[in-house]
């Protein structure tokens, strides 16, 4: 099943697999390779971490965070 996904103010962005995010639209937005956070982009960028259900930039800021 898949976690809900939610931005730095609670709202609900998609939904995570455990290696994508989905958008409300249903498209990847990010992928998440172990504690790595890629774009989706060819060619994909690492842009953070992914650890504790969260997934932080390179700067800290929150992009996601799951929850069941």
């Amino acid at each position: 099943m898949h976690k809900q996904a939610y931005d730095a103010s609670g709202s609900r962005i998609g939904t995570f697999d455990g290696e994508f995010l989905y958008n409300m639209s249903g498209n990847m937005a990010l992928r998440v390779d172990g504690d790595e956070v890629y774009t989706t982009e060819i060619p994909c960028k690492y842009i953070g971490v992914y650890e504790n259900n969260e997934a932080r930039t390179l700067d800290g800021s929150l992009l996601f965070r799951a929850e069941e």
